[in-house]
């Protein structure tokens, strides 16, 4: 319950005889005294009081100590601190407020690119599902057996159709900074990349479609070898297996 204005008067009313009130609440406490009677022979009866007790000691000056304490006693003093705790709390508060928010925005946005890399996945392995059965079903498609030291698999290789699904059957784990890159093997020996790949996560096998720009009859082979991740323009790594159409 808000207090009644008069009593704060009242209870600056020794502090203004004393000359301990601050300039705002001493100017406000005399415009009130003006009009309020009570404060008055109050005001006048105090003054009295201190000027008996004055003359009864050698006068002396309040100590430094004493002035302090005295205003941190006032109204306005109690106000203030009142106003600052209460700045400070909401301050703290929205602090809070917004470290919760931006830790929740993070884990939305982490959640968020996890689900999208899986989607990635998933629908990569469909596709190469998906064209391994149109070509297990083409009549034309040549079955290629890998058979190396590192790997095992099939290709099912479609010239006509420039269309090529490698399967690999437990392919060696390898580095974040890894990737399997994919050649195309001219007659004269030189390699063009068709595509990079790594093991697919959680999966017995790994499944690469190829679907090529150039003319696949126009290659004797193709190939895999291990490259640094994003690939390289020519085959520098260790080679994963190799097989001739």
């Amino acid at each position: 319950m808000p207090r009644n204005p008069h009593t704060l008067f009242r209870e600056n009313i020794h502090a203004y005889a004393l000359g301990a009130l601050d300039a705002n609440d001493s100017a406000t406490l005399a415009a009130h005294l003006k009009s309020c009677a009570s404060c008055r022979a109050e005001l006048t009866a105090y003054q009295a009081l201190s000027d008996g007790l004055l003359m009864a000691i050698p006068p002396q000056a309040p100590s430094a100590a004493l002035r302090k304490n005295l205003k941190t006693k006032l109204p306005s003093a109690r106000k203030a601190s009142q106003g600052l705790w209460t700045w400070t709390f909401v301050q703290s508060a929205l602090a809070i407020g917004f470290a919760a928010l931006l830790l929740l925005n993070i884990f939305t946005l982490l959640q968020m690119q996890s689900f999208q890399r899986q989607q990635a996945q998933l629908s990569n392995q469909l596709q190469s599902e998906q064209t391994a059965l149109a070509l297990l079903s083409y009549p034309d498609t040549q079955t290629l057996l890998i058979t190396s030291q590192n790997v095992t698999g099939t290709v099912l290789l479609a010239k006509d159709r420039n269309t090529a699904v490698i399967i690999l059957w437990n392919l060696p784990p390898i580095a974040d900074n890894q990737t399997y890159q994919i050649w195309l093997v001219a007659p004269n020996g030189d390699r063009t990349s068709a595509g990079l790949f790594r093991p697919e996560a959680d999966q017995p096998f790994t499944s690469i479609p190829i679907f090529s720009k150039q003319d696949l009859s126009g290659f004797k082979g193709l190939g895999a070898t291990l490259e640094p991740l994003g690939g390289s323009s020519h085959p520098t790594g260790l080679r994963l297996f190799n097989v001739n159409f």
